[in-house]
């Protein structure tokens, strides 16, 4: 026979999710944007210095990184695939807080 649902706990569990979901959703949101803006200026500041010969960038050196970087970790895909196996004991509050993460992200 199957255990009954606690609906208050799973009530619960949905709530905490969302709220979480849409906190971290709408702060790196604005992390990110914050954190491009810098490295947009940085880029240019770069571009800038190199134009005066003030600094020298080795562009083939920073491909190389860039490039060990993303096949060595797996880029991404597997930064999302590892955090999904690690919430899949928490589907009610992982599901309720990738809805709300959306949703954060959306309002940021």
């Amino acid at each position: 026979m199957p255990e009954a649902i606690d609906w208050p706990v799973l009530g619960g569990q949905l709530a905490l999710g969302t709220l979480l979901g849409i906190a971290i959703g709408f702060t790196l949101k604005k992390a990110l944007k914050i954190g491009l803006l810098v490295v947009g200026v940085l880029v240019l500041l770069g571009l800038a210095l190199q134009q005066f010969d003030v600094i020298t960038i080795h562009w083939g050196n920073l491909e190389g990184i860039y490039t060990r970087a993303v096949e060595e970790s797996g880029g991404l895909l597997a930064i999302l695939r590892e955090w999904a196996n690690q919430l899949d004991a928490l589907i009610p509050v992982a599901g309720s807080f990738v809805v709300g993460f959306f949703i954060g992200l959306r309002l940021g």
